[in-house]
């Protein structure tokens, strides 16, 4: 019987294949987590509500970078530190100017955020640092941060020393089209507001050293009689507040210097930057108010600003602004004069004032530049209409007439006093008329004037009485009538300046006169420029 041959198999037995693929497996899984495994980070929060273990992602543009994985309460029991895990492609960005915050759902008069945590739940928010020294610790802003100077497009800092009522994406507006947003706003020490704006890229060449910046009241309601104006803002506008902005034509393009703007209480107030500032004493109440226009040759150039009582409480001072291309009409000699309503027994005049209110009125003068004027109280007596033919009548006394009287042709009104004045030596007075444009051809060398204020009554008790008048009208409030002789005896066409006189009454040849004379304007070459005098024109009293 042979005996048996025991052999050893060398080898690894089959029943450690098993183990040592788990082994691997378990090895790879664990290589696996090592490199998937993302950073762990505490961010400190006052509170947790709306936050979840598990669920509650770290945000960053929209795209999830970490994951909430548990709290724990402070010491002091003031504050809960969270404990997260980022994205480990995060690491380098996690330095110590890193801001994390937590959105939640927010509504209010004037603000309305994370409306989109009511579906998904609160979340962080993150804004990677710019420093280079890393951090695992972080504390939690309360607001969202301004955006940073690195977020592109064109950022400006507004400043302003009045209250704003601004918040962090207030919308900035050019022609009423959302072009930027407020980032934020800082209380300085000396009391002003400091706004930090953004304007988005496309619309940076917009924006140029000429731009002017502006609050927006949202709803704006201007009553100027008779003129209603309503200008609506953007509804985000109306709920948050915000910048409106103007460019004027010619600006340059903005750089590192000019980078600062005022920001400017109301449009009015930016419209008016650049205007040229006067200063105006008035000597009596004429009841004009903040807003009143001035003009010249019936165009607003400008406007009162600010109206203050001197220390004396007898005078009244005032600011005013002129649009800066009329600065040659603001002279030494420029006279400017209140226009208010005038009320007499005829009518009212002025009647513009009593819808719109009382405005000032300009006539520019010589010599130097000046921005410091007294406001008269009524326009200068001798003061020439740029239309029509402007003359001058003598008489030995001023009666009713005065300034505004009506001038009558055959009981149609032609023309209209302009002023009055003594003479130089004082024994007469002159009264300064306009006849209208259509009617200057009635005028000739011996036109004859004659007071018609009253009514005229010729005769005695013996002899037939005759009582006569004008009008109605110059019963109340007086007038002037002239006649102009038949053919050879009217004499020539006159020019602007020329003197007549005014005769106390008609005589009864003149009321026959009835010369055919042709309506028309005045020759060229009679209009004579009025002289210029040196001194500062007198007012009608």
């Amino acid at each position: 019987m042979e005996r048996p041959i025991v052999k050893t198999k060398k080898g690894i037995s089959p029943i450690w294949i098993l183990p040592l693929v788990a082994l691997l497996i378990g090895g790879w899984l664990l290589y696996k987590d090592f490199q998937e495994s993302g950073i762990m980070i505490t961010v400190r929060i006052k509170d947790a509500n709306g936050l979840t273990i598990g669920k509650t992602q770290v945000m960053f543009k929209g795209l999830p970078v970490g994951t909430l994985k548990g709290f724990q309460v402070t010491p002091d029991l003031q504050h809960i530190d969270a404990r997260i895990e980022m994205a480990k492609e995060a690491k380098e960005k996690l330095t110590s100017d890193t801001k994390f915050w937590v959105v939640r759902p927010e509504v209010s008069m004037n603000r309305i955020t994370g409306l989109d945590t009511l579906v998904s739940g609160s979340y962080f928010e993150v804004q990677p640092g710019i420093k280079t020294d890393q951090s695992h610790f972080f504390n939690a802003l309360d607001e969202p941060p301004p955006l940073s100077e690195r977020v592109p497009g064109l950022h400006l800092t507004l400043q302003s020393p009045h209250s704003t009522s601004l918040s962090p994406t207030s919308p900035v507006l050019f022609k009423k089209v959302e072009v930027g947003e407020v980032i934020s706003e800082t209380l300085q020490k000396d009391g002003s507001i400091e706004t930090k704006i953004i304007i988005y890229p496309q619309f940076m060449s917009h924006i140029t050293t000429n731009s002017r910046f502006y609050l927006s009241s949202g709803i704006q309601l201007q009553a100027d009689l008779p003129k209603i104006s309503l200008q609506v803002e953007p509804i985000k506008a109306i709920i948050r507040g915000g910048v409106s902005v103007e460019t004027v034509p010619g600006g340059k393009t903005i750089d590192d210097k000019t980078k600062e703007f005022p920001l400017f209480k109301d449009q009015q107030t930016a419209q008016q930057a650049d205007d040229i500032e006067i200063q105006l004493t008035f000597s009596v109440d004429h009841g004009l108010e903040t807003g009143a226009d001035i003009r010249y040759q019936g165009v607003k150039i400008g406007a009162v600003t600010q109206i203050e009582l001197e220390d004396d409480l007898k005078t009244v001072r005032a600011k005013a602004h002129i649009d800066k291309s009329l600065n040659r009409l603001l002279n030494e000699n420029t006279y400017i004069w209140a226009v208010s309503p005038r009320f007499s027994l005829a009518g009212v005049s002025n009647l513009d004032t009593v819808i719109r209110g009382p405005y000032l009125n300009l006539i520019p003068g010589s010599g130097k530049p000046a921005k410091v004027f007294q406001v008269r109280d009524a326009r200068p007596v001798n003061l020439p209409e740029s239309n029509g033919l402007n003359l001058i009548l003598q008489t030995d006394r001023l009666g009713s007439l005065g300034y505004d009287k009506p001038v009558y042709y055959r009981q149609v009104q032609v023309g209209h006093t302009t002023g009055y004045e003594l003479s130089a030596t004082g024994q007469n007075v002159l009264i300064y008329l306009n006849i209208h444009e259509p009617y200057v051809n009635l005028i000739r060398e011996n036109t004859m004037f004659w007071n018609i204020s009253g009514l005229r009554i010729k005769g005695g008790l013996m002899t037939s009485m005759k009582i006569s008048t004008e009008s109605m009208a110059a019963i109340l409030d007086g007038g002037i009538s002239f006649s102009t002789p038949e053919k050879e005896d009217m004499g020539n066409r006159v020019a602007n300046g020329h003197h007549f006189t005014l005769h106390s009454d008609a005589d009864d040849a003149w009321l026959n006169w009835s010369p055919a004379l042709e309506l028309g304007a005045l020759p060229d070459k009679l209009i004579q420029e009025q002289p210029k005098k040196d001194e500062t024109p007198t007012s009608s009293k």
